[in-house]
């Protein structure tokens, strides 16, 4: 007889790595659609939103940092809440991103020349690369919350980088258009 595997919250491992894809292709489904809809009042002010996303990815990408050395020494409780708070912020980045589009035209970028083009850059690679961080965060931190450690660490080799990178590009993106917000 073999020792049952651990689930989630009682679910089957297939059933959940069909929901983590599931989720993982939705999201930026919806998103794209959501973006096209016409814009919607809701009876507040959103026009906050854009610095309170710059702040939520600036504190991502601390707490990343953080939960990293954490980690490295050794210290994995404490990694575990930091990282779980990154990952909830980075959640609460995702809904106040979808309020502020839905509420907001698009913001262009006035700038021209090279300036246009390291923005443009950063702008892309942002975009590709945060598709990524959504499969990668949730089959990281599936089996971290399994006490399945080693695939937790191999999984984590790529996440972290590519989540960093969207995070820091994230405040980026925010610098280089806060110029051309409505006031």
């Amino acid at each position: 007889m073999s020792a049952s595997k651990p689930t989630l919250l009682g679910l089957s491992e297939s059933f959940l790595r069909r929901l983590i894809w599931g989720v993982s292709v939705a999201i930026p489904l919806v998103v794209v659609v959501l973006l096209q809809l016409p814009r919607v009042s809701i009876g507040i002010d959103t026009s906050f939103i854009p610095r309170l996303n710059a702040l939520i990815n600036s504190s991502v990408t601390v707490l990343l940092v953080v939960g990293y050395f954490l980690i490295r020494r050794g210290q994995r409780e404490a990694h575990r809440k930091v990282m779980l708070t990154a990952f909830g912020l980075s959640v609460l980045f995702l809904v106040s991103y979808v309020i502020y589009h839905l509420t907001h035209e698009e913001v262009r970028f006035g700038g021209e020349g090279w300036i246009k083009a390291v923005y443009l850059f950063v702008l892309i690679s942002h975009i590709g690369l945060s598709v990524f961080v959504v499969p990668l965060a949730l089959f990281t931190l599936y089996p971290a919350l399994l006490g399945r450690y080693a695939n937790h660490r191999r999984i984590a080799r790529w996440t972290f980088p590519i989540w960093l990178y969207v995070s820091v590009t994230g405040v980026l993106v925010y610098v280089f258009l806060s110029p051309y917000y409505p006031s």
